[in-house]
């Protein structure tokens, strides 16, 4: 599923893998990141926890890592063709997705494309939080799910244009996990490009 995400991604990037710098924010452990550099892009690889950033540093140690806040980027305008973000916007808290969205737009260089994996619930549930996330007792998770005509709101407010809102590619692995059967998540996925 991750390959497919990343692959759609590439396809919609202007000037495939000569189209300029790529960022990745709430990189992980850095996979999706060093798999989009392995295939010709230039990727700088962000996180907002120093241990994620960390990991990607001992695991690829030739890929760009940095900590950074999506929300309050410390990066120069306009230099980036390409965002990429797979899940990071479910821990997101909702209050923040405007300021968020406007902050990656300024980032994007004119023509630029934004590609972020959301989720949504059929059951109509909106946040929720997981206790004890990773096996760790003091590790609260928050998830927040929007409406797919929700999302693209969002991102129209903030000055996307070609929209588009896609549903993630098969992964039956996710349909059997309780946590997300019980709230009936789903996932999905926005791009949007800023015009120029």
């Amino acid at each position: 599923m991750r390959a497919q995400v990343r692959a759609d991604f590439c396809a919609r990037l202007r000037g495939g893998p000569r189209a300029g710098q790529v960022l990745e924010v709430g990189c992980g452990p850095g996979t999706d990141a060093a798999l989009l550099a392995a295939s010709g892009l230039e990727v700088l690889a962000t996180d907002l926890a120093p241990e994620f950033v960390e990991i990607v540093r001992e695991r690829y140690p030739g890929l760009p890592a940095r900590v950074m806040d999506m929300c309050a980027p410390d990066l120069p305008p306009a230099s980036f063709m390409g965002i990429y973000g797979f899940a990071c916007f479910v821990h997101l808290p909702r209050a923040l997705a405007p300021t968020c969205l406007a902050a990656l737009w300024g980032l994007l260089a004119p023509g630029g494309l934004l590609g972020l994996t959301w989720i949504g619930s059929r059951k109509g549930v909106r946040d929720y939080v997981i206790e004890g996330w990773a096996g760790d007792p003091e590790c609260r998770m928050g998830f927040t799910c929007y409406a797919e005509e929700e999302a693209r709101g969002l991102l129209e407010a903030a000055g996307y244009a070609e929209i588009e809102v896609l549903p993630l590619p098969p992964a039956p692995i996710y349909d059997e996990l309780p946590r997300l059967v019980e709230r009936g998540v789903y996932g999905f996925r926005v791009f949007g490009r800023r015009p120029g």
